[in-house]
């Protein structure tokens, strides 16, 4: 079968990122098909556009229009029997094609992030933006013929929000990815770490994060939540501030960006991981976590069902930071409780593989 992906985004960065990854991952699983890639670089085919100012947000969505255009052009002269549209490449398109998004629905975010931000410029300015592509964003789910989701929560916002046809989506939650533990002995230290890898940011729950650890502090002094991520440059101001307002009252440790090998030591040494959610999608770290047995306390923005999410952790209650610090508390506490969760760990990576996700992706293409 002759597939064309057609992707917004270079393909040729330096550094990994989340949809870089998320691409990396389903062409993968295509990779028993003659797949044709069409991006603005790094692809088969590369897309030539002008490309606007990329500072004024809303260009941003004028370049992928524009990029979208030279896919629907270029696309059509190697005739492939399927088509991939990652966000909003298949708006041109004149047949049918598969639509793929790890991203939460716009209008779903708005509400979500409703008084997260400071009432600033700055952020009025990316708060216009979401609203921008709230409005535009339904055709790219009517027009598709399949929608692929990483999420539970994608998902039910595209039939609540959208009113997108639930037989017109398939969730596919993402793999566990196979991880080589050379280590498998955990350092001793007085410190008890609670993980957060993640970038700092409001999305990922940053400020809840903070609150929770000044709640855990109470109870287990020795917790110290170690922030693994870079500070977002955008809320880098709004982040500083809420960290340094926190000092005295809740141990927490920003190590900033760190490769893998680093990334998984900690995992293996920690108690475990903290995920507080304001909205996500089945985020890449949270698979890593569940590879390396570490248990995660997190919210129902975790990409994966209830019943999953308290195999491998606890599904706490949406911003409550009460009930976070509660569950953290346990997992901290709780030596039966923390050994059980790291075996859910271990069950949930042996059922959600690779080659159950190129499975079920493979069956949508069939």
């Amino acid at each position: 079968m002759k597939i064309a992906l057609g992707v917004p985004c270079e393909l040729n960065h330096d550094k990994p990122n989340g949809f870089l990854t998320a691409f990396n991952t389903i062409s993968s699983a295509l990779s028993d098909h003659n797949r044709v890639i069409f991006a603005p670089s790094g692809g088969d085919i590369n897309l030539t556009i002008n490309q606007l100012d990329t500072a004024d947000l809303a260009n941003q969505y004028n370049n992928s229009i524009a990029l979208s255009k030279a896919f629907a052009k270029e696309v059509s002269k190697i005739n492939p029997d399927r088509i991939l549209a990652f966000t909003n490449m298949g708006l041109f398109l004149d047949g049918d094609y598969i639509y793929y998004t790890s991203n939460m629905p716009y209008r779903k975010v708005l509400e979500l992030v409703k008084d997260e931000y400071p009432d600033t410029p700055n952020f009025n300015k990316l708060l216009d933006y979401y609203r921008f592509i709230a409005e535009k964003e339904k055709a790219n789910y009517k027009k598709a013929d399949k929608i692929i989701v990483l999420s539970r929560k994608i998902e039910q916002s595209l039939i609540e929000d959208h009113e997108i046809n639930p037989q017109k989506i398939r969730y596919i939650p993402r793999p566990v990815p196979k991880i080589n533990i050379l280590n498998k002995q955990k350092t001793e230290s007085r410190m008890r770490i609670i993980l957060m890898p993640a970038e700092m940011r409001v999305m990922k729950g940053i400020r809840y994060a903070i609150e929770t650890m000044k709640i855990v502090k109470k109870e287990v002094p020795e917790a110290v939540l170690m922030i693994c991520g870079r500070i977002n440059n955008y809320e880098q101001d709004h982040i500083r501030q809420l960290l340094n307002e926190a000092k005295g009252k809740a141990n927490i440790m920003p190590l900033g960006f760190l490769p893998k090998n680093t990334l998984y030591n900690y995992m293996r040494n920690a108690e475990c991981a903290f995920m507080p959610f304001v909205f996500d999608e089945c985020p890449i770290a949270l698979s890593e976590c569940i590879a390396n047995s570490l248990p995660v306390v997190t919210n129902e923005y975790a990409g994966f069902d209830r019943e999953v999410i308290n195999e491998f952790g606890i599904c706490a209650k949406y911003k409550d930071t009460e009930d976070y610090a509660r569950d953290l508390i346990k997992i901290l506490t709780d030596k039966n409780l923390n050994k059980r969760k790291r075996e859910g760990c271990s069950s949930v990576a042996e059922k959600f593989t690779f080659s159950r996700f190129k499975k079920e992706v493979n069956d949508v293409f069939n």
